[in-house]
């Protein structure tokens, strides 16, 4: 019993990858009116080491109005923020490693 919840531990861990970002301004956004029905990318000064070319959001996310509204609170006033990546989806709308945000923080 007890290998069978290490190993569940394990995948479920798996299949949640996130990669924090360290703490950093917004430096760059982009909106695409038609790639992605609206998909907004941000860059952050400094990305994390995997999502190293930046972050997006999906216009059909349930968190994007929010999630702008941060991004665009932050990118304005110049404050520092933290942003987590699932760093297992990828967005396709460019070559570069973009990671698919799970969370925005600030206040870091």
């Amino acid at each position: 019993m007890k290998k069978f919840i290490g190993l569940l531990v394990v995948v479920s861990l798996s299949a949640f990858a996130t990669e924090p970002s360290p703490t950093a301004k917004v430096s760059k956004l982009m909106s695409y009116a038609e790639y992605g029905g609206g998909d907004l990318v941000f860059v952050l000064e400094t990305n994390g080491s995997i999502c190293k070319s930046g972050y997006y959001l999906k216009k059909t996310d349930p968190g994007f109005e929010a999630g702008l509204s941060m991004l665009l609170s932050a990118y304005h006033a110049k404050t520092p923020i933290r942003v987590d990546g699932h760093t297992d989806q990828r967005w396709a709308g460019s070559s570069g490693y973009f990671c698919h945000v799970y969370d925005i923080g600030l206040g870091y």
